[in-house]
């Protein structure tokens, strides 16, 4: 069976408290009061140390950790920094050489926000599955904001964080199905213009507030409702064979809208990390796995439920088996 034979997170820097945040203090009293509520209270920042190196740390990690050389990984899945340190330049290949792993094949994936990490894993997935010979694919990610503003009103505060995955064969920790949707009319509901505007002015926009806040949370919950009966039935599994239920770490009216509209309650991972360490994109799903595991939460054996999605908008639920 494919699975995930180990996985890594890298933080660095100083822990910083929301409160004492400078534009948290600037903003205006209703944004103000939104952030109050995230449940974020801390947040590592990590200095001048960019997306890149934040990934390549883990992923350097995660080599020395599982035993293996550079050269004994088959590909490389590197999901695309918010803001690389250069345009046409591939992240990927630089991972590929930083690594020394010179047989892998490389390529990078981006455009579906936090479910980025569900797409990386699905693809991952199917190329262990498709070649045999094929042992170990490292899927790797730095996030960190592309500006000094860190607040996505009404959303969530982005931190700084890098995660390394390593996907083998293995009894554990199985990948046992996948399901993703898209759609295309949210587009650009959130998006940042810059080829007319300085670094400095960099700041991610939501173009519609009311689409956002109404007509993308109605349309996640169904989506999420459909995609998951499918799942279950196509595995011959009921909602109550699911032990644990992750999602992304956004915020604690996100977790209460799901645990309302699904019936379920969110693995207390989550809000663990969404408090210690806010939003971290796509890299929020494996942490909160990574978390349960290292604490004794997640039992082997037992079924996990991870659903991840995106204002982009983007949908998956993937489920797993420790």
């Amino acid at each position: 069976m494919i699975g995930i034979k180990h996985i890594v997170t890298h933080f660095e820097g100083k822990q910083t408290r929301l409160s004492n945040l400078t534009e948290y203090q600037l903003l205006p009293g209703d944004q103000k009061e939104y952030f109050d509520n995230t449940g974020i209270e801390f947040f590592y920042t990590a200095d001048d140390a960019t997306a890149f190196d934040l990934a390549e740390k883990a992923s350097r990690k995660l080599l020395k950790e599982s035993g293996l050389q550079g050269g004994e990984i088959d590909l490389i899945i590197f999901i695309r920094s918010r803001l690389p340190e250069t345009l046409i330049a591939s992240e990927a290949a630089r991972l590929q050489y930083c690594l020394d792993a010179k047989k892998a094949q490389v390529f990078t994936i981006s455009d579906l926000g936090c479910t980025d990490m569900s797409m990386a894993l699905k693809l991952a997935f199917d190329f262990l599955t498709a070649n045999f010979n094929a042992q170990h694919v490292l899927i790797a990610h730095g996030c960190k904001p592309f500006s000094s503003n860190r607040l996505r009103y009404p959303v969530t505060l982005t931190a700084d964080g890098g995660i390394a995955l390593l996907l083998a064969r293995t009894e554990t920790n199985q990948l046992i199905d996948f399901k993703l949707e898209t759609e295309g009319r949210y587009w650009n509901l959130f998006q940042m213009k810059y080829t007319d505007r300085t670094f400095e002015d960099y700041a991610e926009e939501c173009t519609d507030l009311r689409m956002y806040g109404f007509e993308l949370a109605l349309e996640s919950k169904m989506r999420f409702l459909d995609i998951n009966k499918s799942l279950l039935t196509e595995n011959n599994l009921k909602k109550e064979d699911i032990s644990h239920y992750i999602l992304q770490n956004i915020s604690e009216r996100a977790f209460e809208f799901y645990e309302t509209a699904f019936e379920v309650e969110v693995s207390p991972v989550c809000r663990h990390n969404l408090s210690c360490h806010g939003h971290l994109g796509p890299n929020d799903v494996m942490l909160n796995y990574l978390t349960g595991l290292q604490n004794g939460l997640f039992q082997e054996g037992e079924l996990v439920l991870i659903m991840n999605n995106s204002p982009i908008a983007a949908w998956s639920s993937l489920l797993l088996k420790c």
